[in-house]
């Protein structure tokens, strides 16, 4: 599985079929935020990542570490 945060994001958001642009709007963020994201140039903020958790219906433990059980 994807080593980093940004990987794990890119992983979900593309399982989820959704595009950088509708992503970010989501999370109210550019899409330039959410490239950085990705690309591991920065991390999200703590409550970016409380609201990714949320839209894709992952544990923060999945999202920060990589750890398989992915569901809440």
């Amino acid at each position: 599985m994807q080593r980093t945060v940004g990987k794990r994001i890119k992983y979900l958001r593309d399982q989820h079929h959704m595009t950088q642009k509708a992503f970010a709007k989501q999370l109210h963020v550019s899409d330039k935020t959410v490239a950085s994201w990705e690309s591991d140039r920065t991390e999200p903020c703590i409550s970016c990542i409380l609201e990714i958790a949320a839209l894709f219906h992952v544990s923060l433990d999945y999202l920060l570490t990589g750890k398989e059980d992915r569901t809440l």
